[in-house]
């Protein structure tokens, strides 16, 4: 019966406070999560789709690559702290943090010399999605309707890995003022998560029990093919519009997932319960499309940006899903359509060969199931100079916060991003 007892205990576990390892109703981690690339882009907030005239263009909007007249060799490091405080109503809050320094962009831009016009080629890496954060609770269940009610929970809950876009893509002038181009794009990270739970009696509200104990691991690797197609228009010395296409990615997913549990009954007895498997299976990403603009003044010493980029998170499409509690109108039900805003300003000061920066990034969370107080906004500021004409250094900071609300548990992140880039032109 203490067997049968622990299975369902598990069972309920699994699918109740806990959304981290509730399949049903999880946040996927692949979908929407945009972390950035390039410090002069994210110093303008990420508004780079009518400017893209870096190496990073082979990210925001390959058709900008032809703008590039000289050799560009581009390295870019980020630095990501996640800050988390968690609580039950009424009960003290926990807070935790988890700090990270990666590769953001690495690559070339290789020009050619045309008569008229212009052609370039890029080829890199730039690290799309971060999944560095953790958060924990510490507790009485303050519900009174599921199985933990009443229990004292202690969960920390770590996340690490993220997913990096190896590219390689070309543009070209088809007039003097409109260009096109394009990228093939080689998909390729991992995931972690580490759970590790522990509902305790200390208030004897249960006949059997003193205490569960629930650890579970996930490892998840990404891999998968896409392409995008840009666009750029130079209508006058002042007015540049971008627009970019994104083609729906299939990620396929190799997973490997490990629980032990653990529970403790009043007589002193203990059982214990290992599992572990693996599974494959894919995601598709919907299309994505985006367009800004960028007003280029003061003989562009004074540039304004801003972008606006559509995605469909609801065609999101698992293949076969990757549990049998979930069902095929998964994303329908759970996801929404975002709209992802971004805006930035630009100030030369030519006398120092330098630049000053600032921006606002909103990434709207699109899984709906959790109450959400605001959504992923960000503030970015940002400088730039150039040495020697031929080596330009940027950096950028980048804070945001938002708040949601699910089962109970109140969460609070507070996110600091740190991009500093180097450009090599000859």
């Amino acid at each position: 019966m203490k067997r049968l007892f622990l299975s369902v205990f598990v069972c309920l576990f699994v699918i109740g406070l806990l959304p981290v390892v509730c399949p049903a109703q999880t946040e996927e981690l692949v979908v929407g999560n945009t972390f950035g690339v390039g410090a002069r882009s994210m110093g303008m907030g990420g508004a780079s789709l009518g400017l893209a005239d870096d190496f990073t263009a082979l990210y925001w909007n390959p058709a900008g690559l032809a703008q590039i007249q000289k050799f560009e060799l581009f390295a870019s490091f980020s630095q990501n702290t996640a800050l988390t405080d968690s609580y039950f109503t009424s009960s003290e809050t926990i807070g935790t943090s988890r700090s990270q320094i990666r590769p953001n962009s690495i690559g070339l831009v290789y020009p050619f010399y045309t008569q008229q016009g212009g052609f370039s080629i890029a080829f890199g890496y730039n690290r799309a999605q971060n999944f560095d954060f953790q958060s924990a609770i510490q507790g009485v269940d303050p519900s009174s309707d599921n199985v933990f009610s009443g229990l004292y929970l202690n969960e920390t809950n770590i996340n690490s890995g993220g997913i990096g876009i190896w590219s390689f893509g070309g543009s070209v002038y088809i007039s003097k003022n409109f260009l096109i181009g394009g990228s093939v794009d080689f998909w390729n990270g991992h995931s972690r998560n580490e759970l590790d739970a522990t509902a305790t009696d200390t208030l004897n509200v249960d006949s059997e029990l003193t205490r569960f104990r629930y650890d579970d691991e996930i490892d998840r690797e990404y891999s998968g093919v896409s392409g995008r197609v840009g666009i750029l228009a130079n209508f006058t010395d002042v007015v540049s519009w971008g627009v970019t296409f994104v083609a729906p990615t299939e990620l396929g997913v190799d997973e490997f997932w490990r629980e032990y549990t653990v529970a403790l009954f009043d007589d002193g007895e203990e059982l214990t319960e290992p599992e572990s498997g693996a599974t494959t299976y894919h995601i598709e990403r919907p299309y994505e499309i985006g367009t800004g603009i960028a007003l280029k003044l003061l003989d562009e010493q004074l540039i304004l940006a801003t972008d606006i980029q559509f995605t469909d998170w609801r065609q999101t499409r698992y293949d076969p899903n990757p549990a049998e509690d979930i069902a095929n109108n998964h994303f329908e039900e759970y996801y929404s359509t975002t709209i992802q805003v971004r805006l930035g300003i630009e100030y030369q000061i030519p006398m120092l060969d330098s630049y000053l920066r600032a921006g606002y990034f909103r990434d709207t969370i699109p899984f709906t199931v959790t109450e959400i107080d605001n959504d992923r906004d960000y503030l970015t500021v940002g400088a730039g100079k150039i040495f020697e004409d031929s080596v330009k250094l940027d950096v950028a900071y980048m804070w945001g916060n938002w708040q949601q609300y699910r089962n109970d548990v109140t969460t609070q992140r507070n996110s600091h991003r740190v991009f500093v880039s180097c450009a090599y032109r000859y």
